[in-house]
């Protein structure tokens, strides 16, 4: 017989069989019964009805940057975006949570309250030699303050007025007639 999907089961050292529900994200949930049963089938959809709790945020100080980033992962503007640009945001967030300031702290553990414009502009003076990677910086930085500006986590955004790092570019070249 198949097992309905995040079910998980074994037989304990007592030799009953044991039924859980797992899922990534999801608090582990033991179900009774057996599997198919009525009183198994309730416990498995109030289960998968249950909302994912976020895993990093107790871990992480109370408005720092690295608690902000886990909020913002579970908020509604970055689950609407396009895998693609999930994975993109997601790597440049944890990248900057992780680097360091000149004190040699990780910056995920500062206060995202204290976030000045020039934070800002000498985080992306650093990037100026990939003004791609600076640029990029500075829009996941705008959609982060932008999360705490709405979750009340600040009263203002301090990459509003910062400007993107111009990319110099050849242009596109012209096609010859070989080509």
């Amino acid at each position: 017989m198949k097992m309905p999907r995040f079910t998980q089961a074994f037989i304990d050292r007592h030799g009953n069989a044991r039924f859980y529900f797992r899922r990534l994200g999801f608090k582990r949930v033991p179900l009774p019964g057996l599997p198919w049963s009525p009183e198994f089938m309730a416990a498995y959809e109030a289960a998968m009805a249950g909302q994912a709790h976020i895993i990093a945020a107790p871990r992480a100080k109370q408005g720092s940057f690295a608690a902000l980033a886990a909020s913002y992962f579970a908020s509604s503007a970055f689950m609407t975006m396009k895998p693609s640009t999930k994975g993109v945001y997601r790597n440049a967030i944890d990248r900057l949570c992780r680097s360091k300031n000149k004190d040699g702290n990780e910056i995920g553990g500062k206060s995202a309250a204290t976030l000045q414009r020039e934070h800002v502009v000498k985080l992306m003076a650093a990037r100026a030699q990939k003004p791609e990677s600076a640029n990029l910086l500075r829009k996941v930085l705008r959609a982060m303050m932008t999360h705490a500006v709405e979750s009340g986590l600040r009263a203002d955004d301090p990459t509003l007025d910062v400007k993107a790092i111009r990319v110099k570019s050849d242009g596109f070249h012209s096609w010859t007639d070989a080509e």
